[in-house]
Order: structure tokens, then sequence, then C-alpha cells
């Protein structure tokens, strides 16, 4: 009679495990090198030269291989990421670092401007535009002073 409870009870810990496991790795992959940086602790230091756009850059690779990382493709991911939110509100890597919600919500309206379907833009840049301000919005790349 006891034994069928402790299966039971073993299996649904496993499965809790595991689908814990699978949103934790979930969120991690939707993270920026930034997000994770600041969720390890580390800290980018000021005088640190950043690059002034989002693209791949290093000394260290051959200049054909170089060209084709620097390349945007266009087009978007399924579920939208950090990096796809910044480019698509077009906030640079300098920018990150004072991001708050009065800049997001400026760079937020300058792109719907821009895009607004009513303007001639398109309704699913417009959607697009949207979700990428609800994912910075909950991101932890916003300064909460």
């Amino acid at each position: 009679m006891v034994l069928p409870i402790l299966i039971g009870s073993g299996v649904t810990l496993i499965a809790v495990s595991l689908q814990s496991a699978v949103r934790a790795w979930n969120v991690y992959k939707t993270l920026s090198p930034i997000a994770i940086a600041k969720l390890n602790g580390i800290y980018i230091k000021e005088n640190h030269s950043l690059q002034t756009d989002l693209k791949f850059q290093s000394n260290r690779l051959n200049p054909i291989l170089k060209q084709q990382l620097e390349q945007y493709y266009g087009g978007f991911h399924l579920r939208m990421n950090e990096s796809e939110a910044l480019l698509i509100l077009n906030i640079s890597t300098e920018e990150i670092k004072t991001l708050d919600d009065t800049m997001l919500k400026r760079k937020y309206r300058k792109a719907l401007i821009q895009n607004h379907p009513d303007k001639g833009g398109s309704p699913y840049m417009a959607t697009k535009i949207n979700e990428a301000r609800e994912l910075l919005s909950k991101s932890m790349l916003i300064r909460k002073d």
C-alpha cells in the first residue's frame, strides 16, 4: 500500500523538476549576454570600450568570417529576445548602460510614430514594436532607481 504512494510521489517530483528545468532553459535562451552578466554579478566598467552597434566584432577572426557574422539578414525570431527588441527600438549598446523607463518610452514612441499603420506603416511591425517594449519593460536591463 505504501509502495504505490512512494512511486507516485517520486514520479511527481521528477516531473516537476523537469518542468522547471525546461522553463529555466527557455528563459536562459532568450537572455542577452549583458543580462546574463548582470545575473551573474558581473558589471561592465564605464571605461571598458563597448562596440557601438549590436554586431559581432573580434580582431582574432578571419576577415571573411567576420564579415559573414556581422551581416544581419533581417526577419524575426519566433520568440523575441532582448537583443532583437533592442534592434527593433534602435537602442545602441552605449544607451543600454543608462536605459530606464523614460528612455524606453521615448524610443518606443519614436519607433511607433515611424511605423504606425495609420501613417502607412505595417500593422505587423507595430505589433513587433509593442512586443519589444513589453519585453524590455520586464527585462533586467531597465534601471529601476
